[in-house]
């Protein structure tokens, strides 16, 4: 084929028996890590059979139901450096890392609490109409350069992933969503992800983090 033919599909990375990962394991030891870049224009890279230092490092959630999913535990969120007062219990369905979603979905309990914080923090621009499912959003025309509170998620293990600013706004909105109640699962989405080098230590049961790797 043509140097110029462009071809998409999807790599199965998931923990199931036909998942890359699963069929490549004697010679990579089933570990892996990607970096998502912040933008179309710049590049990520994937690593199969990934080393796995310096990552801060959060336990593996796994369902032997849905062996596909890997998971994480969210215990908090912070804005602008400042712990939301959400019960942790809004959090005990577990978060599924899903690179295929773009939206991080969180309790609606949890969503809730940080749509409020990032407003506040957000006071010097006008609302704008929501977007999609993207509710949260700000009118910036006008502004030569605009500022946005800091947005950390802190996981199981007292891991705390500093948001990228490219992982807080999307179309103007917060890139968040919240389900419809705070009983089904979470998902960490692709935009949240971007710029970090996730690691999935599945033998390790470990998800990792490094921030500023792409």
């Amino acid at each position: 084929s043509g140097l110029n033919d462009q071809t998409a599909g999807l790599m199965g990375l998931g923990g199931g028996a036909q998942s890359l990962v699963s069929q490549t394991a004697g010679a990579f030891g089933r570990a892996f890590s990607y970096c998502l870049p912040p933008t179309s224009s710049s590049s990520g890279f994937l690593t199969l059979g990934a080393g796995t230092s310096g990552f801060v490092k959060t336990p593996m959630l796994r369902s032997s139901q849905v062996p596909t999913f890997y998971g994480v535990r969210l215990r908090a969120i912070r804005v602008g450096g400042r712990q939301l007062s959400i019960p942790a219990s809004v959090f005990s369905a577990g978060t599924v890392m899903d690179s295929g979603t773009v939206i991080t979905r969180l309790p609606r309990t949890a969503y809730s609490a940080l749509s409020s914080a990032f407003k506040a923090g957000m006071r010097q621009y006008p609302p704008a109409p929501p977007s999609g499912i993207l509710d949260t959003c700000f009118d910036f025309s006008g502004q030569s350069s605009v500022t946005i509170p800091t947005v950390a998620l802190v996981l199981s293990g007292g891991v705390v992933v500093n948001l990228n600013a490219n992982g807080i706004i999307l179309y103007n909105c917060l890139a968040f969503a919240g389900n419809s109640d705070d009983g089904s699962l979470g998902i960490m989405g692709n935009v949240q992800q971007r710029t970090f080098e996730v690691l999935y230590d599945v033998v390790g049961g470990a998800v990792g983090f490094r921030a500023g790797a792409c």
